[in-house]
């Protein structure tokens, strides 16, 4: 599950971070402030939740809402319990107070899986891509996810690698493919790669063998990917 912190005192992030990844969030960024916010979530893919304070350097995170629309789920942090009522007015499903307690965490957690589970049950969700065109020299061409390996950044890009063991240029990062792609049959395994299941022959030490091995890829499931990933390819 991704995760965004927008905090502005440093030791309360760090602890709510090392937190987090230690319950398979990946952490995508922090923000420490009101105006940094804005144009973050201006200019990138919204993560699945936001842990909010609600108390920042330039203003109280109510703002924000008032900026930009945040396509998440959001929890707010704080240590002040005044803002309870305002936090669930401003579409807050959960309110922790800091220093942020881990059993309360948990309790958060299992919150968060039901309201996943509500979304994936009950919301109409757009069309998972079923290819991709793509372009390279004057040739266009089409590719079916179904024989897409996986997909990998690299050197500021991100590329296709298909099950011919070719990689094509392709101009999405691999966020926005993530909320394009099947979760079924897609899943991100560290910072670099997305791996189609279909061609998972096996895990070995927290390391994908694959079904075409004829590519130089790192594979190994990153840390705080391990447990999304076992929940996923169960």
């Amino acid at each position: 599950m991704t995760a965004v912190i927008i905090e502005d005192e440093i030791p309360a992030t760090v602890r709510l971070r090392r937190i987090l990844e230690s319950k398979g969030f990946d952490v995508v960024t922090h923000i420490q402030s009101v105006r940094k916010a804005v144009h973050w979530f201006e200019r990138n893919s919204h993560p699945e939740v936001v842990f909010m304070d609600i108390k920042l350097s330039d203003g109280d995170a109510f703002s924000i809402f008032d900026k930009v629309k945040i396509q998440s789920k959001i929890v707010f942090t704080t240590a002040y319990d005044e803002f309870a009522l305002k936090a669930f007015e401003n579409k807050g499903i959960a309110y922790l107070l800091k220093p942020v307690d881990e059993k309360k965490l948990d309790v958060l957690l299992d919150t968060l899986a039901y309201y996943e589970s509500i979304f994936i049950n009950d919301e109409p969700k757009a069309a998972s891509k079923s290819y991709f065109m793509i372009s390279f020299g004057n040739t266009v061409k089409k590719i079916e996810t179904a024989a897409i390996i996986g997909f990998y950044s690299a050197d500021n890009s991100t590329f296709i690698l298909s099950k011919d063991n070719r990689s094509y240029t392709i101009s999405k990062s691999l966020e926005k493919l993530e909320s394009e792609l099947n979760p079924r049959e897609f899943h991100r395994i560290n910072r670099s790669v997305i791996i189609n299941r279909s061609f998972i022959e096996a895990v070995k030490n927290q390391k994908i063998v694959t079904t075409e091995n004829d590519f130089d890829l790192d594979l190994k499931i990153s840390r705080k990917r391990q447990t999304g990933f076992k929940e996923w390819y169960q």
